[in-house]
């Protein structure tokens, strides 16, 4: 089994899936993932905006 690893035919398949990943990952992103992007930044904005709220009003 592991001697298929250091096959011609496991290298040109894993050199594919690589090169298939490269092109996929630079695909524009659509709506959706970028909304949801957004909204990993929203606790810190949260936490931003409360910690200014107590320092104004303390």
């Amino acid at each position: 089994m592991s001697e298929d690893r250091f096959n011609l035919d496991a290298i040109e398949k894993n050199r594919a899936r690589l090169e298939k990943a490269r092109i996929e990952a630079q695909k524009p992103l659509d709506r959706s993932s970028q909304s949801l992007m957004a909204l990993t930044n929203l606790p810190w904005l949260i936490a931003g905006a409360a910690a200014l709220l107590w320092y104004c009003l303390k």
